[in-house]
């Protein structure tokens, strides 16, 4: 007698949830993000409108997840004991192996700020998601380093964000100039200023 292997309760939604992001990414770029309504991906994918709703709250959770899983994968992880300067110097130069990876998200992430830009429901769900970062990142290097800190641990949090966009910004427009020596120098010098 053989029975049939069983397969977790989440993998199906995890299959849902990636080909409904694989639709989203094929309507949007045949056509762009604003051509990526909820009905366009629904039949790109062959499944309802509900099919949507029930692996994702609203089009921008959709949106947001597809971002995710095209865009660059930057650890923010600060909760791990060690000197700040060492911490910065790991977060550099992981940063420094996905850099030569920024040029392919040229066209889809400025058009994705456009967008943004334009719809200011969309605008006020993106500061929500970045204050929510910058509090977990606040959070974690506060508990590790708040007694060496010369500035509070949400500036820092938001300095080493700033750096990091800046950075792969950079690197999408002028690849050459953006060297590993670049952003190790950087982020050594925003360790010494943040700490007494």
């Amino acid at each position: 007698m053989s029975s049939s292997p069983v397969r977790p309760r989440g993998a199906k939604r995890n299959r849902t949830k990636a080909a409904l992001i694989e639709a989203f990414w094929s309507v949007v770029d045949e056509l762009g993000f604003s051509a990526a309504t909820l009905e366009a991906v629904a039949e790109r994918a062959g499944m309802s409108r509900g099919a949507i709703y029930s692996n994702f709250a609203s089009r921008a959770d959709l949106l947001f997840a597809a971002a995710g899983a095209r865009g660059l994968k930057i650890n923010r992880d600060f909760s791990q004991p060690g000197a700040l300067d060492e911490k910065l110097r790991e977060f550099a130069k992981d940063l420094v192996e996905i850099l030569p990876d920024a040029p392919a998200t040229q066209l889809w992430h400025a058009e994705l700020l456009l967008h943004i830009a334009t719809k200011p429901a969309l605008k006020a769900q993106v500061a929500e998601g970045f204050a929510a970062l910058f509090q977990v990142m606040a959070s974690q290097l506060e508990a590790q380093h708040q007694d060496q800190l010369a500035i509070s641990a949400g500036s820092l949090a938001l300095a080493i964000q700033s750096l990091t966009m800046g950075l792969v910004y950079q690197a999408i427009l002028s690849p050459d100039a953006v060297t590993e020596d670049v952003v190790l120098e950087a982020f050594a010098a925003l360790a010494r200023g943040a700490v007494r």
